[in-house]
């Protein structure tokens, strides 16, 4: 998620200018990142971020719909993410925080609202061989393994 951010400098004082233009590029080069890390694996031995990707985008060649959970959850939410992340840009900017403090407060966020719409959001029902299976009609809920497993990284 990159953040525009526009301002105008009301002083000319052409060192602490400089600074300022050097710590907004810095911004830029950075990023939060929202989904399930590299290297987790799930009981049943399953690559986490497959399984990740498998509900995201379906398995139609299994008889597997898709059922996104994370980028509506993103998309949802991105005006609350813009917001929060203004606000703490004028901390970064004025040093009182990190960029990489004002990132991790969105991705944190972030995780949160995208666990929180596995549980409520709307997805395609599951087949009634799967619910029989797993004894539950929630899709992208079982063990809960996959919705714990989602966390922010900052780059």
């Amino acid at each position: 998620m990159r953040i525009a951010l526009t301002s105008r400098v009301l002083r000319s004082n052409t060192g602490a200018v400089a600074r300022l233009v050097d710590r907004m590029r810095d911004m830029n080069k950075q990023k939060v990142l929202i989904g399930v890390p590299e290297g987790v694996s799930h009981s049943d031995g399953i690559n986490m971020g497959a399984l990740a990707a498998i509900h995201e985008f379906g398995a139609p060649s299994r008889g597997i719909p898709e059922r996104p959970f994370l980028q509506p959850s993103i998309d949802k939410n991105l005006d609350k993410y813009k917001a929060l992340m203004a606000r703490e840009a004028k901390g970064v900017v004025l040093k009182r925080s990190t960029l990489h403090q004002a990132l991790a407060k969105v991705g944190m966020l972030a995780a949160a609202d995208v666990q929180a719409y596995m549980v409520s959001g709307a997805f395609k029902p599951l087949a009634a061989s799967t619910i029989k299976a797993k004894g539950s009609s929630k899709p992208l809920i079982d063990s809960g393994q996959l919705r714990q497993a989602i966390t922010y990284k900052v780059e």
